[in-house]
């Protein structure tokens, strides 16, 4: 997912239940006590389910991209700060667990959860070093320079030598700017947790919002965008989609209580999903006219 969705404190709020009574004292009628049993039972199914699903997805993010590899034996037209991005985040979802901060399961095992999410940190941190190793050479370097622009503008880099751009440089201004942005979030998002806990739920959700901004970027300039790059960005929106569903059926599922930071979870969500929404029309229109490729704008 894109932020896990355990990181949250919830407030208690038990609400009435159709209760009978007896001399006062209430009881919960049994055909009640197994509807509600039942009910219960596949919401929590079905949360559960959503927070997997969006684990998948992610796997199909980092399955696609080696299929892109594997087939076309490049790099090209990947950005190497949206992949290291991507990889980051998976890496540091990983710390949820010890830091219980993680989403617990009612219905799947529990084990399927951190299962995934170590196949996935494994998935990408491999990923990452088959690309270092065999595609580094036929990577786009000139095009994947998300930031170098505005550094070059404020007159902030030399004009020779290796600090001059390149995907280090991009990289730093990038992760400047998703700590700088978190320390942003920190002042909005509500917690209870201590400031380097808060802090680090800011930076991770940050880094999810930015991740494919580089990438978005270098389909524009390229214009044409193959499948399995389409599938990269696909995938992450339906992770994203996935985990805002979580957030608004919970409330629905639990109804005694309620997550304090659900309507800030919300909208960094539907965020997440109106940066990827531009790009989404392009995917739809190319499906429905059977394009081989997504066509970005109005290029034939």
């Amino acid at each position: 997912s894109s932020q896990p969705p355990g990181i949250f404190r919830v407030r208690t709020n038990f609400p009435s239940a159709p209760f009978q009574s007896i001399r006062g004292i209430p009881f919960l009628t049994s055909s009640a006590l197994a509807h509600t049993s039942v009910t219960m039972w596949v919401g929590q199914l079905f949360l559960d389910g959503l927070i997997l699903t969006s684990d998948f997805c992610t796997l199909g993010t980092f399955l696609s991209l080696a299929y892109k590899l594997h087939t076309t034996r490049s790099g090209a037209g990947l950005s190497v700060q949206s992949m290291v991005t991507v990889v980051g985040a998976r890496c540091l979802h990983l710390l949820s667990h010890f830091m219980r901060l993680h989403y617990l399961p009612a219905v799947v095992p529990w084990v399927c959860y951190p299962a995934m999410d170590i196949i996935n940190a494994l998935a990408g941190v491999g990923l990452m070093l088959i690309f270092a190793m065999k595609f580094y050479h036929t990577y786009d370097r000139e095009k994947d320079d998300f930031g170098i622009h505005v550094l070059k503008k404020l007159d902030l880099l030399p004009e020779r030598g290796p600090l001059s751009g390149g995907p280090f440089v991009a990289s730093t201004f990038l992760y400047s700017c998703i700590g700088f942005l978190a320390l942003l979030w920190y002042g909005v998002r509500r917690s209870h947790s201590s400031f380097w806990v808060s802090y680090f739920c800011c930076y991770y959700e940050v880094m999810g919002a930015v991740a494919l901004i580089p990438q978005l970027m270098m389909f524009q300039k390229d214009k044409r965008v193959s499948p399995a790059l389409a599938n990269f960005v696909v995938l992450t929106a339906v992770n994203r989609l996935c985990t805002l569903i979580f957030w608004i059926a919970y409330p629905r599922v639990y109804t005694w209580r309620y997550p304090d930071n659900r309507g800030i979870q919300m909208a960094s969500e539907a965020l997440n999903l109106l940066i990827l929404s531009d790009f989404l029309y392009y995917w739809v229109r190319s499906k429905v006219r059977g394009d081989k490729e997504v066509i970005i704008g109005d290029v034939v």
